[in-house]
């Protein structure tokens, strides 16, 4: 049996110290690490309009959308909201065809939207595109009739450059 004198022992518990410091000091360090990088690359947002049956959303900015994808992005100016975001799902992507039959918008012969003819306050809406996606844009809607999205010339085809991210609802 080995046996340690008292300055030996303080010796090695001073090492253990200094390990288990460095050990949680690297151990902070990549916690930080992770939850800044994490911070730069989501948040949450919320949806404050009845739009969508979901208000709360995570938002992957470094996921690319594809259609079946909720999005937040940017709408263009409009008479409507200023410096808001919206939610909306991708019904239609790049070189997919919109159709278009009066008021409705179809997808694959699946009516996805239908316009309406007045805003709630009372202002004509012009119907948004029809034909095929451009490259880089996308078709968004949501299912609410009162949803101001693509089906509406003011939102049209929503370009690549104006998502945020990827939504995923949480609430």
């Amino acid at each position: 049996m080995v046996t340690m004198t008292q300055d030996q022992r303080a010796l090695l518990n001073r090492r253990w110290l200094r390990i288990a410091c460095l050990t949680g000091l690297l151990a902070v360090v990549l916690v930080i690490s992770v939850a800044l990088r994490w911070e730069r690359s989501w948040y949450v947002t919320i949806n404050w309009t009845e739009s969508l049956t979901h208000w709360a959303f995570v938002v992957d900015k470094n996921e690319e959308p594809a259609v079946g994808d909720f999005v937040d992005f940017q709408p263009p100016a409009n008479p409507y909201y200023a410096n808001i975001n919206f939610v909306k799902m991708i019904v239609a992507g790049p070189g997919d065809t919109v159709e278009c039959d009066g008021r409705s918008f179809m997808v694959d012969g699946v009516i996805i939207a239908i316009a309406k003819t007045h805003s709630q306050a009372g202002d004509p809406l012009s119907l948004g595109p029809c034909g095929i996606v451009p490259d880089d844009h996308f078709f968004v809607v949501a299912t609410h009739k009162d949803s101001f999205d693509s089906r509406y010339g003011d939102i049209g085809h929503v370009a690549r450059s104006r998502i945020n991210g990827v939504a995923r609802p949480i609430l």
